[in-house]
């Protein structure tokens, strides 16, 4: 997201919270090449473990529980001049650069990728459809629709720490995901989550442009999605977001690329297509269509990534709302961040959690709190604990995420290896490291 967002859309504007460059896991690409670490094929990777782990959390027969309406206080005012905290930055690696908690908003990206679910009923949807191409509309909304809940966040999510963690239960609508930072430098994020009927899980990992009038998020990594009734599995790439302004002007952003979502079982395929703001005035308007395995175009959809979506199948001639961006019920949603009330929730105190997840941060916990000055404080005793760390131990490997290879992408990349709802049920995290 800006010198003061780390995601726009679901772009990842990712600024370092250490001023070193020496903490993190075994590169990404030298653990795939290692053969002493554990490697593991789709098959395995298919998530029975998982699914298991997840039913024996119930989340059918657990009470639905009350959650709150907004922040224990208002977003703080910027006193800092944003030219001359990050002038000196243009052209370099901004994952390698530390910026003041003030640009800061209190969650982690690891929640910023979780809430990517926060409109999960359309994978409820994609998952009970009969239809081919209307599974993959639902598919290609859901995967366009982060960048409408978080327009206008111009807030930087906290870079997690090694290791760091994040799980999230949504017993009101039937999933559970459990996220890990397994790399710092370069920064990967993973997350997997789980329903009675889909498995969700995604590896971010990002490339950047950073000039004096714009900054670029180039998304490298992979999301997919599997419909447990039919085994049907379904990837997707994120595309390119532009941050404008940066330094002088309105903060705004745009999209541009396309998103493609493949059946790998049947070959269909659906696309949504993002026009750069330098091509045409009407920039948030996006068009995509569902293509059968031999090219026929069966559903054209269109609509605002900013506010809503229709479809409409060919040979019909009237459009058929998919989905419209409701009215929050905070009433003033930028004194919040400008989240709303499902990003509200997400860093809620919660027993139970690992001791390496998001919620124990505390630095992040002072900023909720309106409490700038203690969670800058804390920010720097955080870093320098995880140098200490990594001193101790240079090549930790992940706890809930190894790598394997997918046969329908051939993509190697870092999928849940089962555990961590186990662990939780039990409450034993002893292996966990003390990262807070």
């Amino acid at each position: 997201s800006s010198g003061i967002n780390a995601e726009y859309g679901d772009g990842h504007f990712e600024i370092a919270d250490e001023s070193d460059s020496g903490d993190s896991f075994v590169s990404v690409d030298s653990q795939m090449a290692n053969c002493s670490i554990p490697q593991l094929s789709f098959m395995e990777m298919s998530h029975p473990t998982a699914i298991l782990e997840v039913n024996s959390l119930n989340l059918q027969g657990m009470q639905e529980r009350k959650r709150r309406i907004t922040l224990p206080a208002p977003k703080h005012d910027v006193q800092l001049n944003l030219w001359k905290t990050l002038r000196a930055f243009i052209g370099k690696d901004l994952t390698r650069v530390a910026i003041p908690v003030h640009f800061n908003e209190p969650l982690t990206f690891i929640q910023r990728l979780a809430e990517d679910l926060e409109y999960s009923e359309l994978l409820d949807k994609a998952s009970e459809e009969d239809d081919p191409y209307m599974k993959l509309t639902y598919l290609l909304v859901f995967s366009a629709i982060p960048f409408a809940c978080i327009t206008k966040r111009y807030s930087k999510p906290f870079n997690p720490l090694l290791a760091e963690t994040y799980e999230l239960v949504r017993e009101d609508k039937g999933f559970a995901c459990i996220g890990e930072q397994i790399s710092h430098h370069p920064p990967v994020t993973c997350l997997h989550a789980e329903s009675d009927q889909w498995t969700f899980w995604q590896e971010y990992k990002m490339d950047s442009k950073f000039r004096p009038t714009f900054f670029k998020i180039i998304p490298t990594g992979s999301v997919h999605f599997k419909i447990r009734a039919t085994g049907e599995h379904f990837s997707w790439k994120k595309p390119t977001t532009t941050i404008h302004n940066i330094i002088l002007g309105q903060l705004w952003n745009d999209q541009e690329g396309t998103i493609t979502i493949t059946n790998h079982k049947t070959g269909d395929q659906g696309s949504l297509y993002f026009v750069p703001y330098k091509t045409t005035k009407h920039f948030t308007k996006i068009k995509g269509d569902i293509i059968d395995s031999n090219g026929t175009i069966k559903v054209m959809v269109k609509g605002d990534w900013t506010s809503h979506y229709t479809y409409r199948r060919v040979g019909e001639e009237a459009w058929t709302d998919v989905w419209t961006l409701p009215a929050d019920i905070l009433e003033d949603k930028k004194k919040y961040y400008g989240f709303s009330s499902f990003a509200i929730q997400l860093n809620e105190e919660e027993e139970g959690v690992a001791p390496t997840d998001s919620r124990h941060r505390p630095d992040q916990r002072y900023l909720e709190h309106g409490d700038v000055e203690g969670a800058a404080d804390e920010k720097l005793r955080l870093e320098e604990k995880q140098r200490a760390r990594r001193k101790v131990s240079k090549n930790a490997e992940p706890q809930w995420f190894k790598v394997g290879e997918d046969p329908d992408t051939h993509e190697r990349y870092h999928m849940y290896s089962g555990g961590y709802w186990d662990a939780k049920r039990k409450q034993d995290f002893s292996t966990s490291p003390d990262i807070f």
